[in-house]
Protein backbone atom coordinates (compact mmCIF):
# COMPACT_ATOMS: atom_id res chain seq x y z
CA UNK A 1 0.00 0.00 0.00
CA UNK A 2 1.35 3.54 -0.51
CA UNK A 3 1.85 5.15 2.49
CA UNK A 4 1.36 8.46 1.02
CA UNK A 5 -2.19 7.75 -0.53
CA UNK A 6 -3.23 6.29 2.69
CA UNK A 7 -2.56 8.98 5.30
CA UNK A 8 -4.40 11.23 2.38
CA UNK A 9 -7.18 9.62 2.94
CA UNK A 10 -6.82 9.65 6.56
CA UNK A 11 -6.81 13.36 6.38
CA UNK A 12 -9.67 13.57 3.50
CA UNK A 13 -12.28 11.20 6.01
CA UNK A 14 -11.15 13.56 9.08
CA UNK A 15 -11.84 16.69 7.28
CA UNK A 16 -15.13 15.09 5.84
CA UNK A 17 -16.32 14.20 8.93
CA UNK A 18 -15.50 17.54 10.70
CA UNK A 19 -17.21 19.05 7.38
CA UNK A 20 -20.21 17.21 8.79
CA UNK A 21 -20.28 17.80 11.80
CA UNK A 22 -20.25 21.37 11.20
CA UNK A 23 -23.44 20.25 9.24
CA UNK A 24 -25.39 18.68 11.51
CA UNK A 25 -24.59 21.45 14.46
CA UNK A 26 -24.80 24.18 12.12
CA UNK A 27 -28.40 25.05 13.53
CA UNK A 28 -27.65 25.17 17.30
CA UNK A 29 -24.83 27.64 15.86
CA UNK A 30 -22.09 25.71 16.93
CA UNK A 31 -18.80 23.76 14.89
CA UNK A 32 -17.08 20.92 15.95
CA UNK A 33 -14.18 22.40 17.27
CA UNK A 34 -16.78 24.04 19.60
CA UNK A 35 -18.72 20.68 20.28
CA UNK A 36 -14.91 18.70 21.26
CA UNK A 37 -13.95 21.51 23.71
CA UNK A 38 -17.75 21.43 25.06
CA UNK A 39 -17.25 17.51 25.26
CA UNK A 40 -14.07 17.09 26.54
CA UNK A 41 -15.62 19.59 29.78
CA UNK A 42 -18.58 18.03 30.06
CA UNK A 43 -16.58 14.72 30.23
CA UNK A 44 -13.78 16.10 32.69
CA UNK A 45 -16.01 19.12 34.31
CA UNK A 46 -14.06 22.41 35.23
CA UNK A 47 -10.78 22.10 33.91
CA UNK A 48 -8.16 24.88 33.14
CA UNK A 49 -7.34 25.87 28.99
CA UNK A 50 -3.95 24.21 29.41
CA UNK A 51 -5.05 21.34 30.30
CA UNK A 52 -7.55 21.14 27.94
CA UNK A 53 -5.51 22.36 25.26
CA UNK A 54 -3.05 18.70 26.45
CA UNK A 55 -6.33 16.82 27.04
CA UNK A 56 -7.58 17.72 23.41
CA UNK A 57 -4.16 17.55 21.93
CA UNK A 58 -4.27 20.98 20.52
CA UNK A 59 -2.40 24.03 20.44
CA UNK A 60 -3.42 26.46 23.72
CA UNK A 61 -3.96 29.64 21.39
CA UNK A 62 -6.42 27.44 19.47
CA UNK A 63 -8.42 26.71 22.44
CA UNK A 64 -8.29 30.16 23.83
CA UNK A 65 -9.77 31.21 20.71
CA UNK A 66 -13.02 29.08 21.03
CA UNK A 67 -13.22 29.25 24.54
CA UNK A 68 -13.68 33.11 23.81
CA UNK A 69 -16.83 32.51 21.32
CA UNK A 70 -18.20 29.74 23.07
CA UNK A 71 -17.96 32.24 26.42
CA UNK A 72 -19.33 35.18 23.80
CA UNK A 73 -22.37 32.15 23.06
CA UNK A 74 -23.05 31.69 26.29
CA UNK A 75 -21.79 28.28 26.75
CA UNK A 76 -18.62 28.54 28.78
CA UNK A 77 -17.78 30.38 31.95
CA UNK A 78 -14.85 30.93 32.95
CA UNK A 79 -13.52 31.15 36.81
CA UNK A 80 -10.59 31.60 39.13
CA UNK A 81 -8.41 28.01 39.95
CA UNK A 82 -6.81 27.22 42.82
CA UNK A 83 -3.87 29.74 41.65
CA UNK A 84 -5.40 32.85 41.07
CA UNK A 85 -3.57 33.22 37.87
CA UNK A 86 -4.64 30.11 36.05
CA UNK A 87 -8.71 30.26 34.99
CA UNK A 88 -10.60 26.78 34.80
CA UNK A 89 -13.72 26.12 32.26
CA UNK A 90 -16.80 25.20 33.00
CA UNK A 91 -20.42 24.86 31.21
CA UNK A 92 -22.77 26.93 31.90
CA UNK A 93 -26.67 25.85 32.50
CA UNK A 94 -27.43 26.90 28.95
CA UNK A 95 -25.11 24.31 27.48
CA UNK A 96 -26.10 21.58 29.94
CA UNK A 97 -29.97 21.85 29.18
CA UNK A 98 -29.20 21.78 25.38
CA UNK A 99 -26.25 19.46 25.60
CA UNK A 100 -28.37 16.27 25.19
CA UNK A 101 -29.94 17.56 21.95
CA UNK A 102 -26.39 18.17 20.14
CA UNK A 103 -25.00 14.84 21.67
CA UNK A 104 -28.45 12.96 19.76
CA UNK A 105 -27.51 15.19 16.46
CA UNK A 106 -23.66 13.94 17.02
CA UNK A 107 -24.60 10.50 17.05
CA UNK A 108 -26.80 10.14 14.15
CA UNK A 109 -24.03 11.67 12.64
CA UNK A 110 -21.73 9.18 13.15
CA UNK A 111 -24.03 6.33 12.81
CA UNK A 112 -24.54 7.56 9.46
CA UNK A 113 -20.85 7.78 9.00
CA UNK A 114 -20.55 3.98 10.23
CA UNK A 115 -23.06 2.68 8.38
CA UNK A 116 -21.88 -0.46 6.10
CA UNK A 117 -19.29 -1.25 8.80
CA UNK A 118 -19.64 -4.39 11.05
CA UNK A 119 -18.99 -4.00 14.86
CA UNK A 120 -16.08 -6.76 14.36
CA UNK A 121 -14.85 -3.83 11.57
CA UNK A 122 -15.23 -1.05 13.57
CA UNK A 123 -13.33 -2.80 16.17
CA UNK A 124 -10.70 -3.33 13.65
CA UNK A 125 -9.99 0.01 12.52
CA UNK A 126 -10.47 1.00 16.23
CA UNK A 127 -7.30 -1.21 17.36
CA UNK A 128 -5.67 0.24 13.59
CA UNK A 129 -6.26 4.17 14.62
CA UNK A 130 -4.90 3.63 18.39
CA UNK A 131 -1.58 2.16 16.86
CA UNK A 132 -1.18 4.95 14.22
CA UNK A 133 -2.20 7.45 17.10
CA UNK A 134 0.93 5.46 19.28
CA UNK A 135 3.50 5.50 16.51
CA UNK A 136 2.63 9.12 15.62
CA UNK A 137 3.36 10.24 19.27
CA UNK A 138 6.97 9.41 19.02
CA UNK A 139 7.25 11.88 16.40
CA UNK A 140 6.17 14.78 18.30
CA UNK A 141 8.12 17.53 19.25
Amino acid sequence: MNAAKLIHLLYQTTRAISQGVNHALAEYGLYSSEWSIIVAIKETGPISQIALASYLNIEPAAISKTVVKLEEKGFIERKSGDDKREKKVSLTKKALSQYTIWEKTINNHRQAILTGLSDENQHKLYEMLESMYSNSQKYKN
